[in-house]
C-alpha cells in the first residue's frame, strides 16, 4: 500500500516505516559523518532523496580504510588509477560546501602518484573547506600544491610529511585557530594567521621561519614543539597579551647554541599554566644561575622529561623552576635512565627555603635508587604540606626483587609534611 506522500515516510517492504529520512538534515549529516565514505555513498540507492543527500554530504574522509578496498588481493597492489578516479568523481559530483576533507595516503601509495592532488585541493578551496587534514604516510616528503594557501575558510589544518612553500605575499589564514605540522619542511618565512589558539610542531624543519607567527599570536593557548630542530627562545618576547598557555618543548635545541639567562627567559615568557620541558631545555640555562626573583604564579602543572640529579646545572634549573612556581599543583618527572652516581649533587644546599604549599600530586618515574634521587624525594615530602598522592615508579632496569624491595622500604620511611599523603610504589 502506497502511503500519502505528505507523510514523507518510506515503506521498507516488511511493514516497517523509514523514519530516518524524516530526521532533520543536521542530524542526518551527523549520522553520515560517523560512517565510512563507502557506506555513505551506498545510501544513494535508498531513494532519490538519499541520492541528493549523498552528493551534498559535507564531510569527506579518505582514510586508510577507504584505500584498502582498492587493493588487489591477487596482486596485493593498489589500483592507483581507479582510486584516483574515484576521489575525483566524488568531488566532481559533489554539490554544496565541503566542510571537512581528510586524505590519508597509505605507505603503499605515494603522493607523487596522485597527480590529481592539486585538483582535489583546488576543488575544496572553492567549497569553503574548514577542516583539512593531508597525511602522507610515505617516507618521501611531498611538495604541497600552492592551492592549499587558497583555503581561506580553514579553522583546522593538519599536514604530515610535506614541503610548504607559500606564494609571495601570502598573509596567512584569517580564520585558522588550530595548526598541526608533523615532519613538515618550511622553506621561507610563513605566517598561518593571527587567530591561532593551538600550535603543534613535531619533527619539523625550518621552524625559524615561523618568527612572524608568534609576533601576532595574541590568542595562543597551547604551544607544543617536539623534536623540531632549533628554536629561538627570544620568540617568547614577541607573544603579546597571551592567554594562559600550555607550553611543551621536548627535544628542541637552542638556536645558535647560546646560553640562556634563566631570569631573562622567565621574564619574557607569557603566562604559563602548563609547562612540559626536557634536559635539552634545561641545558640551555646559564651555569650557576641564581634563583630568580620573578615568580611564575600561573604555573600549575610542571612536566620534566629525561632529567637527572647527577648534573649540577640541571639540578639547579629543576629546583629553580620548582621554587619560582609557588602555585604548583601537579609535578611529573621522568628521570634519566643513565645515572653516574659519582656525580651525585648535594641537593640539600640547593633546596633551601623551598615550600610548595599548593602541590597535591607528584609522579616520579625511572627511579634507580641513587643518593640524589632519595635526597630529592625526601626533601620534596618534607616541603609539601598539601600533598595528597605521590606515585614512585622504578626504572625498567631494576629487575632484582631484593633490590626493588630495598629501594621501596627506604622510600616509604621518609617523613612527610602532609599526614594525608599516600605513597604508591610500582
Amino acid at each position: 500500500m502506497v502511503r500519502d506522500a505528505k507523510t514523507r515516510r518510506l515503506d521498507c517492504g516488511n511493514g516497517a516505516v523509514d523514519r530516518i529520512s524524516n530526521l532533520p538534515s543536521s542530524l542526518i549529516t551527523l549520522i553520515l559523518k560517523g560512517l565510512p565514505i563507502r557506506d555513505v555513498a551506498r545510501t544513494s540507492i535508498l531513494s532519490k532523496t538519499w541520492r541528493g543527500i549523498w552528493v551534498m554530504h559535507p564531510h569527506l574522509v579518505f582514510d586508510e580504510g577507504f584505500f584498502t578496498q582498492f587493493v588487489s588481493k591477487e596482486e596485493r597492489t593498489i589500483r592507483v588509477s581507479i582510486v584516483l578516479k574515484t576521489i575525483s568523481n566524488i568531488l566532481l559530483l559533489h554539490t554544496g560546501p565541503v566542510l571537512t576533507f581528510h586524505l590519508s595516503i597509505p605507505k603503499y601509495l605515494t603522493l607523487h602518484q596522485c597527480l590529481d592532488t592539486g585538483f582535489w585541493i583546488s576543488n575544496i578551496s572553492k567549497n569553503g573547506v574548514r577542516n583539512l587534514e593531508i597525511l602522507n604516510k610515505q617516507r618521501v616528503v611531498y611538495k604541497m600544491p600552492s592551492y592549499i594557501f587558497s583555503c581561506v575558510d580553514l579553522t583546522y589544518l593538519k599536514l604530515e610529511k610535506c614541503v610548504l612553500n607559500p606564494p609571495l605575499g601570502f598573509g596567512g589564514f584569517c580564520n585558522l585557530t588550530d595548526l598541526e605540522l608533523v615532519t613538515v619542511i618550511i622553506t621561507t618565512d610563513l605566517s598561518f594567521g593571527t587567530r591561532l589558539k593551538q600550535i603543534h610542531l613535531e619533527d619539523c624543519t625550518g621552524i625559524q621561519h615561523l618568527g612572524c607567527l608568534f609576533k601576532n599570536s595574541n590568542n595562543l593557548t597551547v604551544l607544543t614543539i617536539f623534536c623540531s630542530g632549533e628554536f629561538d627562545w627570544r620568540l617568547f618576547e614577541s607573544i603579546q597579551k597571551p592567554q594562559l598557555l600550555r607550553l611543551t618543548l621536548l627535544r628542541v635545541a637552542n638556536s645558535r647554541n647560546e646560553i640562556i639567562n634563566l631570569d631573562k627567559l622567565v621574564g619574557s615568557m607569557p603566562r604559563i599554566n602548563h609547562l612540559d620541558v626536557d634536559n635539552l631545555f634545561l641545558e640551555s640555562f646559564k651555569p650557576g644561575a641564581a634563583v630568580v626573583e620573578r615568580l611564575i604564579t600561573t604555573l600549575e602543572d610542571l612536566y620534566l622529561d629525561n632529567v637527572g640529579f647527577d648534573n649540577l646545572v640541571r639540578s639547579q634549573c629543576v629546583l629553580c623552576l620548582i621554587k619560582i612556581s609557588p602555585n604548583l599543583q601537579y609535578l611529573d618527572i621522568q628521570l634519566e635512565s643513565k645515572v653516574n652516581s659519582s656525580d651525585d649533587v648535594d641537593l640539600m644546599v640547593l633546596w633551601a627555603d623551598i615550600i610548595l604549599d599548593q602541590l597535591k600530586t607528584v609522579e616520579i618515574k625511572g627511579i634507580v635508587g641513587s643518593r640524589a634521587e632519595f635526597q630529592f624525594i625526601k626533601l620534596l615530602l618534607a616541603s609539601t604540606p598539601s600533598l595528597r598522592r605521590i606515585k614512585l615508579e622504578k626504572d625498567k632496569t631494576i629487575s632484582d626483587p631484593k633490590e626493588e624491595l630495598k629501594i621501596s622500604r627506604e622510600l616509604l620511611q621518609f617523613p612527610r609534611a602532609s599526614t594525608a599523603a599516600q605513597i604508591t610504589w610500582t
